[in-house]
């Protein structure tokens, strides 16, 4: 067996270098074979390699003197990720790379962008962190990955960043070519994510933080089709309500995709207001399903009364239960004209609109309810005792106390601190209650019930990018590399979904695709082979089952193996 060093004619990237190995056939003769792929001198060099043939060479010439380097611990790990070949596969069923390269053809790159995004993407989801991490451990441990320098991804990220509704645009039309949308319904909600820095910035500024954190933070908004696959994301500055957010997504989505249909839009109660609601029903004709809170001042005495109604001939409640005849929850409906206010030249107007409304109760959740009322109550008493205690010290339990500075005779003074007992019994009354107001009021109550359930999918999606993907905290500083991060974590979001949805139908959830993915790894043993480290799961054994992939679970694999697997079809 001999080696040699293979230069492929010069392209557009220049001169390309691979190792390979020349061998014996029985009755047939000498064949080569592809032994190791090294890649691009232009990028070897940028790697600091000054000299890569003169480099390679000398490893060829270890080689035929039988010195093969034997594995020593580096900064690179003979360990490779090669689980990532499900993301490569849908990638590449996509069809997205060339038009990402032609996108960028107006800019001097020594890389292919399509590569660099690709690369950043499967580090997103293999071992996500900052991009610095990516470069010196992630990248160059994923096997068959092309290689970039620390400042290419920094400038990669940035581009990428100034256009990346763009790129969410080339995602959507190549996934509606593969399958099609259903946008008859959109799923929308927002989150944000936080910076570890002092200082705010245009992007970055103080707000109401999902975790609670005095951070600076960046505002999410995300929407979801009719099967609750991403189908538009928009980045907006932390201190920022999110309500007019819903509408210009939409907006966005019909005016990019020419859609001309009526559209429901499902939120959840942060986002009921009576601008969404008169911009969606009344300004574009399109319909809306939202939830609304039972507590405090959102609705009337005359609302409340009737989500409390018991049941009568004109107030039916229906029970809908479980194989094991278990109570799941009660419902019941109405349809009525309600009143609203929406904003105009900053003046409230008013507005009526025909709605239905259904009303749920979860005994379930009352209970759940019922205990965290209880411990607020508790906290209240015991602050109420402390003289010194100023109301903002109080935190979520100051609603079930009342504030009232009068004296013994009634006048004004030092502020005096009281169990509110009416507050207390109301919320518990209400507890477990739950009112879903829509527009479509010729759709059944478990249609609507059902519909609005789905945002359980969004909500996982900010968890997936807030814990498997680890979105935040990002590390970078310029507004396009922040945008730029969240589209990587956006369309790896996308990929996963596509994977879990459209090709393991919705059998295998999201977390054990990754799970997979990043346990999938395999180990170079020399003579162009591998082992294969992954262990036995149930994401395992399905998705050997379900694709077909025969040497899946070999405890030894060839490169030649590993190519099949990396170019299996979706």
């Amino acid at each position: 067996m001999s080696y040699f060093l293979k230069k492929t004619k010069p392209s557009k990237r220049g001169e390309y270098l691979q190792i390979y190995e020349g061998y014996y056939v029985p009755k047939v003769g000498k064949r080569n074979r592809s032994y190791k792929k090294i890649g691009y001198v232009d990028d070897l060099i940028a790697q600091g390699i000054k000299d890569p043939i003169k480099y390679f060479q000398e490893e060829v010439d270890r080689l035929n003197n039988n010195c093969e380097l034997v594995p020593q611990i580096g900064d690179v790990s003979v360990c490779k990720y090669a689980g990532h070949f499900l993301i490569k596969a849908m990638i590449n069923k996509l069809n997205v790379k060339k038009m990402i390269d032609i996108m960028n053809s107006n800019i001097k790159l020594q890389y292919r962008m399509s590569d660099l995004m690709e690369a950043l993407i499967f580090a997103q989801i293999l071992s996500p962190g900052s991009k610095l991490k990516a470069f010196e451990n992630v990248i160059p441990s994923i096997y068959n990955c092309e290689m970039f320098s620390y400042d290419q991804i920094l400038y990669g990220i940035k581009l990428i960043g100034n256009n990346y509704e763009k790129y969410i645009e080339l995602f959507n039309r190549e996934i509606a070519k593969v399958w099609g949308r259903d946008t008859k319904k959109l799923y929308f909600d927002c989150t944000n994510y936080y910076f570890e820095i002092d200082v705010e910035d245009e992007i970055r500024r103080k707000g109401p933080s999902k975790e609670n954190r005095k951070d600076p933070i960046i505002g999410q908004a995300l929407l979801l089709d009719a099967e609750q696959i991403p189908i538009a994301m928009t980045m907006y500055p932390g201190n920022q309500s999110e309500k007019p957010y819903l509408r210009k997504n939409i907006e966005d989505l019909k005016s990019r995709y020419d859609i001309k249909g009526r559209i429901i839009q499902v939120a959840d109660k942060g986002l009921n207001c009576g601008d969404n609601i008169f911009a969606a029903a009344v300004e574009a004709n399109d319909g809306y399903i939202f939830s609304k809170s039972v507590h405090g001042n959102n609705l009337s005495k005359e609302e409340k009364t009737w989500v409390l109604l018991s049941d009568n001939d004109e107030n039916k409640w229906f029970t809908v239960r479980d194989e094991k005849n278990n109570i799941l929850y009660r419902y019941k409906c109405c349809v009525d004209t309600f009143k609203y206010d929406h904003t105009v030249d900053g003046k409230k107007v008013p507005f009526s609109v025909k709605e239905k409304r259904v009303v749920t109760y979860n005994p379930t959740l009352a209970k759940k309810k019922r205990l965290e009322i209880q411990k607020e109550v508790e906290k209240a008493k015991e602050k109420v005792t402390l003289k010194s205690m100023l109301k903002d010290e109080f935190g979520d339990c100051a609603k079930y106390v009342t504030f009232e500075a009068v004296d013994k005779n009634g006048k004004k003074t030092k502020i005096a601190k009281s169990i509110n007992e009416d507050k207390i019994d109301e919320d518990m009354s209400l507890a477990g209650f739950n009112l879903i107001v829509t527009s479509e009021v010729n759709m059944s109550p478990m249609e609507i019930y059902n519909v609005y359930h789905g945002l359980w999918r969004i909500e996982e999606s900010f968890r997936v990018m807030k814990t498997y993907l680890e979105a935040r905290p990002a590390f970078l500083q310029t507004e396009a590399s922040i945008y730029g991060h969240f589209l990587i974590c956006y369309l790896s979001l996308t990929i996963l979904r596509l994977l879990e949805l459209k090709i393991f139908n919705d059998e295998l959830p999201i977390g054990q695709i990754i799970e997979f993915i990043r346990n999938y790894k395999i180990t170079f043993k020399g003579n162009n082979s591998y082992i294969n480290n992954a262990s036995l799961s149930r994401s395992f054994s399905y998705i050997k089952e379900k694709l077909g992939l025969i040497k899946l679970g070999n405890l030894e694999l060839f490169s030649r193996d590993l190519d099949n697997l990396f170019s299996i079809e979706l």
